[in-house]
């Protein structure tokens, strides 16, 4: 039965081909393949016949009397003892991709097939050149390599646009310039004008404004449309009282007709009585990095200054962590700053310690004030480094000097200064303890003459993490 891919053969090859000269099949085999090799019933090569002269240059010479095996690079040679091996009586030879040497260039792929020439064994091996082949592949390699490069580029380009787009101060809509409905909306958007479940994606935008203005809304629309510049223009909300200004643009995505739209004013809090950026009302009397907390420290806004100098990636990571984490003496000293503030307004060039993200530690300068919004007291500190040395890796801080302690006379009360050293020193007595005692707290309480459960209050109270050492049976 004939293999349904092996193609249409000679109904008689015997008959046909029985008077053909010896010369005109050596014709024949020459011009249908790109290399033939004459090789003997044990692979040995005994001629060799080459379509194009440039193909091999003069290395196929050196090939006649060497063994098939011995004249293709070494990962090749199982593929050329399989191919020997296999039967080539069957109407389809197989081929298999061979690679030859070529002295000062790079290998020559060629694919062969064996076919039996007569009885006694011997047989020829015809080849054909993959070189255009290969630089095709090659070729389509690179055209794979460029498209996801492009792609992930596209993708870059997404990933910043949908960050910017949704970490935006101000409320953004875009559009669909034909329907007027709202395609998409930044998380500001959303916060300001979803209720009750309502989405804002699919909505008319007319129906964030009052009745009376969706027609000068219309109008905007279409001189922006028009003029292909942005129009601005006030109008009153659907709800409440309030009137926002909007700055409309047209453009055009991919065919796709847009508008996107930005609230220009944003109300001093959003409705559902989120705080605003503190940080924008307070930042123009602060220099440096900016931070502000609320009475309880816990950090409400930071900026980017102050997220470099605490190594802290991104906003979020900050906002809802107790500053006494990363300013001061364990928090000692976040109690005197609120307390000046509270009695004198504001404090400057206080000298600190910042412990940041990864475990460094630096000289710092703070200065700071505070603000009310919405009936609750806000604290903004800036900090200022005020050493070029490299941040030091964690550890005990030194005591205050004298002249750090003077420099606080005048800003706060004596017998807050006399608590705060005492508190220090209370607190590197009780790490000394610890360490000597390898953590073992049972152990500390005794050298410092302390009950267990007043060195457990002192460790909570100053914030020191110690681990429990074998032994120390706390309960």
């Amino acid at each position: 039965m004939e293999h349904p891919s092996a193609g249409r053969h000679f109904s008689d090859p015997s008959r046909s081909f029985a008077n053909l000269e010896a010369a005109l099949v050596a014709s024949m085999v020459t011009a249908s393949t790109d290399i033939a090799l004459l090789l003997d019933q044990s692979g040995i090569v005994e001629d060799v016949a080459v379509r194009e002269s440039d193909l091999f240059g003069d290395v196929e010479k050196g090939w006649i009397g060497q063994h098939f095996t011995d004249i293709v690079t070494t990962e090749s040679r199982y593929k050329v003892e399989r191919l020997l091996a296999e039967d080539p009586k069957g109407d389809s030879p197989t081929r298999r991709e061979i690679n030859h040497p070529m002295p000062g260039g790079p290998d020559l792929p060629i694919s062969y097939s064996i076919l039996p020439l007569t009885k006694n064994g011997m047989r020829l091996a015809l080849g054909r050149d993959l070189r255009i082949m290969a630089s095709l592949q090659q070729d389509l390699v690179e055209t794979q390599l460029a498209l996801e490069s492009d792609y992930a580029r596209l993708r870059t380009t997404a990933a910043q646009y949908r960050v910017l787009f949704d970490t935006a101060a101000e409320s953004m809509l875009i559009l669909d310039a034909d329907t007027s409905n709202i395609l998409e909306a930044n998380s500001r958007a959303r916060e300001r004008f979803e209720r009750n479940g309502t989405k804002l994606v699919g909505q008319s935008v007319g129906t964030l404004f009052a009745a009376q203005a969706r027609q000068e809304l219309d109008r905007l629309l279409a001189e922006a449309r028009t003029s292909g510049e942005p129009k601005g223009a006030r109008f009153p909300l659907a709800e409440g009282n309030d009137e926002v200004a909007v700055s409309v643009r047209f453009y055009r995505q991919h065919g796709a007709i847009r508008y996107a739209i930005r609230f220009i004013e944003e109300m001093a809090a959003t409705t559902n009585g989120h705080l605003v950026d503190l940080v924008a009302r307070i930042g123009h009397a602060l220099p440096d990095a900016i931070v502000v907390v609320d009475p309880d420290f816990t950090i409400t806004s930071a900026n980017e200054s102050f997220l470099d100098l605490s190594e802290i990636a991104t906003k979020h990571q900050a906002v809802g962590r107790s500053l006494t984490d990363l300013l001061g003496r364990r928090g000692v000293e976040l109690g005197f700053l609120k307390k000046a503030i509270d009695t004198n307004g504001q404090v400057r060039n206080f000298s600190t310690v910042l412990h940041t993200q990864f475990g460094g530690m630096m000289d710092v300068e703070v200065s700071g004030s505070a603000i009310n919004q919405d009936d609750k007291r806000f604290y903004g500190f800036s900090l200022r480094q005020v050493s070029r040395a490299p941040a030091r890796t964690g550890g005990r801080e030194p005591l205050r000097s004298a002249n750090d302690m003077a420099g606080l006379v005048g800003r706060v009360p004596l017998r807050e200064i006399i608590r705060e050293t005492a508190d220090i020193i209370e607190q590197l007595c009780i790490e000394a303890a610890l360490e000597i005692t390898n953590n073992n707290r049972a152990s500390a309480a005794e050298m410092l003459g302390l009950s267990r459960q007043s060195l457990y209050s002192k460790l909570r109270r100053y914030r020191i993490d110690g681990n429990t050492a074998d032994g120390d049976d706390t309960h």
